[in-house]
């Protein structure tokens, strides 16, 4: 019986050691934390573009930015170039006219939840454009600039790398400069790839 005592007292205590461990420790590991970059490819279309045109095409760009995981909630802010092919070609006035978007960039924040291996997220932040028409012999190139607000998620299928899907609406007015050009209001979803650097996490 006084043998069996410590022994008792032995399992006891690695009870009361795993009890008092702390509630962050039971936390997921941060595997979000981190920067990264990217490429993505997708489908965009115009809304409310000026009649006849109907305006639509591929994109295909790079993104990059940083996360910061705290718990399930991830912050972060990310910066995107996407080159564009929407575009449509209509008859006016006997001639023909090409309607086309060049390129969208965006600056955005995103707010996510981390789901295992998936993060859940929303995204808001500032965008430009280079929009432009060209026919007649005579071609015009306009900016635009606005608001971007969409949703996505990202998923790691591997610990420096995750795919993505998400999609993005884009409200833009024309820096006008004394012309009459209608607002830039678009779509685009697209699917991506990411490198996260491995030191970062």
């Amino acid at each position: 019986m006084i043998c069996a005592f410590p022994k008792k007292l032995a399992g006891l205590g690695a009870i009361a050691v795993v009890l008092a461990v702390p509630a962050q420790a039971q936390e997921p590991p941060a595997i979000w934390t981190g920067f990264y970059a990217g490429a993505h490819a997708g489908y965009g279309w115009a809304i409310d573009e000026p009649a006849p045109f109907d305006v639509s095409g591929g994109v295909l760009g790079m993104h990059a930015g940083y996360n910061y995981q705290m718990g399930l909630t991830v912050l972060g802010i990310e910066g995107d170039y996407t080159g564009s092919w929407m575009e449509d070609t209509q008859s006016a006035g006997g001639a023909r006219v090409t309607l086309d978007v060049d390129y969208v960039a965006s600056i955005r924040g995103r707010l996510g939840n981390a789901l295992g291996n998936a993060l859940l997220y929303g995204t808001i932040g500032y965008a430009w454009a280079d929009a432009g028409t060209s026919g007649l012999g005579v071609s015009r190139t306009t900016d635009f600039d606005g608001l971007v607000l969409g949703a996505g998620m990202d998923y790691k299928f591997a610990p420096d790398w995750s795919a993505r899907v998400e999609g993005l609406n884009y409200w833009l007015s024309p820096d006008r400069n004394g012309q009459d050009i209608d607002d830039l209001d678009a779509a685009v979803v697209r699917a991506g790839i990411t490198w996260h650097l491995p030191s970062s996490y």
